[in-house]
């Protein structure tokens, strides 16, 4: 048992790595958007998208550990007590680090976010001020009667 628990320990170690890893992501992001930089703000947001594939397996094996070891509804401050002695100290550890790297996770992407609305925001204001309603407008991806060039084409019939 006390294996197991241990393994869950590492998972959690493993979660806060991936959060601390979403919080640079979320500065990068963040500075990309300040640089204009909008190669560099696609090539973040893919890293974070599989950031967070990789964050959805660790929750799933997450739950599968805590139903095996009862700890199914238990907060992460209340872990430490559900634990033998001599692991609730390294459980009570664990438990705050991975805590702080979520609320660290939660600032940055929370200013990121403010930075991609703030921009947003302003490029709405210049298509109004320039007479087209952004609402209203295509979306511009889109070119009427554009084909692809003649190497992609691929004919069914043959």
């Amino acid at each position: 048992m006390d294996d197991l628990r241990l393994s869950y320990l590492a998972l959690l170690d493993e979660v806060r790595g991936t959060l601390d890893q979403l919080s640079q992501l979320a500065q990068d992001k963040a500075a990309a958007v300040r640089q204009d930089d909008l190669i560099a703000l696609d090539e973040v947001l893919k890293q974070e998208q599989a950031m967070t594939l990789n964050l959805r397996g660790l929750e799933q094996r997450r739950l599968k550990l805590s139903a095996q070891l009862g700890l199914d509804n238990v907060p992460l401050t209340g872990l430490a007590e559900r634990f033998a002695p001599e692991l609730g100290e390294q459980a009570k550890k664990t438990a705050e680090a991975l805590r702080d790297s979520y609320a660290i996770y939660r600032s940055y992407a929370n200013m990121a976010r403010s930075a991609l609305e703030l921009n947003l925001h302003q490029i709405e204001k210049i298509i109004a001020a320039s007479g087209v309603n952004p609402t209203v407008a295509a979306s511009g991806y889109e070119a009427p009667g554009a084909e692809p060039p003649q190497k992609m084409k691929t004919d069914f019939r043959a």
